[in-house]
């Protein structure tokens, strides 16, 4: 058979809509799986480390020991500027379909999300042909395989959603390219399947991820640039691109045969973009933890003019900007008011906001731990946690008076010895709901208002919680409830369907897949 195990990843795809066409024969091909087998709601890191939701499915570990949780932008411990997470820093030797090939499992990989390349595989793996999140480039094993693909297929022909204009034309040719991009994608994979028999064929699509970043303002007919005018298209866009997805699974499912056992795990959800986070900056600015240490019920002239930059200027301006803000009179005049690109370059900055999602997250300028650090640790940290959570727990909506944060995790509490020191100090979960947070106020910080969309950040749809997994196969029990699970079960699962014995490390078990 051309697999033994099939596993399909469906990026960032809410999974309450899949159930909901999928029930309506919109998804017949994810139907005939959920009708076939089980379904298992996923328990995952979306309230704590929302970036390590592809790396926990993938390692079956916890981000908050791994450390990877913001690819994109991370405090590296030693270190007081973000960085991205290099490449080198990303083990490939810890994946599911590494750890099945050195087992002797024959494995094909495409486009698994933030992984990197195993050179030593048994079998191929495509490294981000066509993903959302593009953290690295694209590669392939053997290396003369991604050559033939662009020889083949071309590149995706997105290639960064978010470059594209805020306007009807541009997310017109947005949704063009990301249909184009599910055809090709639909192509290669089944290219890939059909070269021979595999015990493990595992594949990410993609293009559910962009859909539900730029038109879900669409689908919910709410949201800051919702326009009855727009065209229909754009309201059906991620209905349609859902549709070509569940197609592309049709065809898989038909390829792999009928003994395979296939996965269909769909990540993380997407839904109307909240925020919250955003403000986090101004409000521990006005609490006195910048390198001013200045409380004020306003922010200085220099952070306005910040926050403008930040939202207006051209991305092409950038570079140049962020050349000039290292220069050092022009550090020395951040530094005094409170306003430095990297705030843990002073050692009078006592915490700062750190990027983690749709979770805001605060580190603490550590001693011993942080190169410029001057918090104490032990007691002061304690006390300026408690500090922190009193002062952020008073923080309202200024239009209902409601609290905009539900709660707030102490990291070391939450994940104990094992906590990874790269990982922020506290994460602030904000209120449910589906009304945006884009202002605060309380009597220490006064009244803050930063927007979330702007010109430069133009996504109206942002994560969810939830997580699915729908196996069927030859000795899938058929179950009529959904179970529930984690996310950091999936990758035991797997392995023990190809019969390879679990290593240690894993903070997962594998899901009991018989009847029940």
């Amino acid at each position: 058979m051309p697999a033994r195990v099939l596993v399909i990843g469906l990026d960032a795809a809410e999974s309450t809509l899949i159930e909901k066409w999928a029930d309506e024969g919109l998804l017949p091909n994810i139907q005939r799986i959920r009708r076939a087998g089980a379904s298992f709601r996923l328990d995952n890191p979306m309230e704590t480390l929302p970036g390590g939701i592809w790396p926990e499915i993938c390692m079956g570990r916890k981000s908050g020991k791994t450390g990877l949780f913001y690819h994109p932008e991370q405090i590296h411990t030693g270190e007081a500027q973000l960085r991205p997470v290099e490449y080198n820093e990303i083990d490939p030797t810890v994946n599911y379909w590494s750890i099945a090939s050195d087992a002797g499992r024959r494995v094909c990989v495409l486009d698994q999300v933030q992984s990197s390349l195993n050179t030593e595989l048994n079998g191929i793996q495509v490294l981000e042909w066509g993903l959302h999140d593009r953290t690295y480039a694209e590669r392939s094993h053997p290396a003369g395989l991604l050559e033939e693909i662009h020889g083949r297929y071309g590149l995706h022909p997105v290639r960064n959603c978010d470059h594209y204009p805020d306007s009807v034309a541009g997310r017109t040719k947005l949704l063009q390219d990301l249909k184009t991009g599910v055809i090709k994608k639909r192509a290669l994979a089944l290219d890939l399947m059909a070269r021979e028999s595999w015990d493990l064929y595992a594949c990410s699509l993609g293009e559910s991820h962009c859909v539900g970043h730029h038109f879900w303002h669409n689908l919910a007919t709410a949201g800051p640039t919702n326009d009855p005018a727009n065209p229909v298209e754009h309201q059906n866009a991620i209905r349609e691109i859902y549709q070509g997805i569940d197609e592309t699974v049709g065809h898989l499912i038909d390829a792999a045969g009928s003994e395979a056992t296939t996965l269909i795990i769909a990540s993380h959800g997407i839904g109307p973009s909240r925020a919250g986070y955003q403000l986090l900056p101004e409000i521990l600015a006005r609490l006195g933890m910048s390198s001013d240490r200045t409380t004020s019920r306003g922010p200085s002239a220099l952070r306005r003019l910040q926050y403008f930059v930040k939202s207006s200027v051209p991305r092409r301006m950038i570079p140049l900007l962020r050349i000039l803000a290292g220069l050092g009179p022009i550090k020395a005049i951040q530094r005094g008011k409170g306003a430095l690109r990297f705030p843990l370059e002073s050692a009078m900055t006592r915490a700062i906001a750190v990027p983690n999602n749709r979770v805001g997250a605060i580190r603490l300028n550590v001693k011993g731990r942080d190169p410029f650090g001057c918090v104490e640790p032990g007691s002061e940290v304690q006390a300026l946690i408690s500090e922190l959570r009193t002062a952020l727990l008073e923080l309202t909506d200024p239009d209902t008076g409601k609290p905009i944060i539900s709660r707030i995790e102490v990291s070391n509490d939450l994940f104990g010895k094992e906590c990874h020191p790269d990982v922020p100090d506290m994460l602030i979960v904000y209120r449910p709901g589906t009304e945006a947070i884009e202002a605060c106020q309380s009597e220490r910080v006064g009244t803050i208002e930063v927007p979330y969309f702007m010109p430069r950040t133009h996504r109206s749809g942002d994560h969810t919680v939830e997580s699915r997994l729908w196996v069927a196969g030859p000795s899938i029990g058929k179950r009529r409830k959904i179970s529930q699970a984690h996310v950091l079960d999936f990758a035991p699962t797997v392995l023990s369907l190809l019969d390879v014995p679990l290593p240690g490390g894993f903070d997962g078990r594998p899901i009991a897949l018989g009847s029940g």
